[in-house]
């Protein structure tokens, strides 16, 4: 009896996701940190006329696709994402690549305060309200004029509207994370 002997070969194609932020992290995988909007960000393999591409995110939203290009928005939010994209040739099963996203929480204070507003009743900057990422993180506020005397006092962001006050420089104190900060603003009418 004899025998033949076939040669079988698989060929394992590993396809490469082109993505600029992965510098300094496990390959594989990108991270952000939420202190700032994420920018949207552009995800492309190899392209091959003869294949079809399949791409699937978690978490985001896609963008804008084309073939072998996908441009995706992140959420800000923290937790762990995934795009990916698998092809067809012919109808057949081919190639495959995932790659993980990790959006980090921001380990900083993000607040934005406004150095003026104008409560004057044309409905353009009425109320004196501070804005950021961790502005809802706000534990206490406290508004001082020129003579030390407070003026007004929140337990959270609540908007200030400059009822019965001057035009002239305010103090404001805001407690966020066990952190005071100190800004001041000036009301113009």
């Amino acid at each position: 009896m004899k025998y033949t002997t076939a040669k079988i070969f698989l060929y394992v194609v590993i396809l490469v996701l082109l993505a600029s932020p992965a510098r300094g992290h496990a390959q594989g995988q990108e991270v952000y940190v939420n202190c700032v909007d994420i920018e949207q960000q552009n995800y492309q393999v190899a392209y091959d006329a003869n294949k079809t591409y399949y791409w699937d995110i978690t978490g985001g939203q896609i963008i804008l696709s084309t073939d072998n290009t996908i441009t995706v928005q992140w959420p800000d939010s923290a937790g762990s994402y995934t795009v990916s994209v698998y092809t067809t040739r012919y109808g057949c099963y081919g190639d495959t690549s995932v790659l993980a996203i990790i959006v980090d929480e921001c380990p900083y204070t993000t607040l934005f305060f406004p150095s003026s507003f104008t409560p004057n009743g044309d409905n353009i900057n009425e109320v004196y309200q501070i804005g950021g990422k961790s502005a809802n993180e706000i534990e206490y506020i406290s508004i001082y004029n020129r003579w030390g005397e407070q003026i007004f006092e929140a337990d959270s962001n609540l908007p200030w509207d400059g009822a019965n006050c001057q035009v002239g420089i305010y103090t404001i104190n805001v407690f966020v994370r066990n952190n005071r900060y100190v800004r001041l603003i000036t009301l113009i009418k």
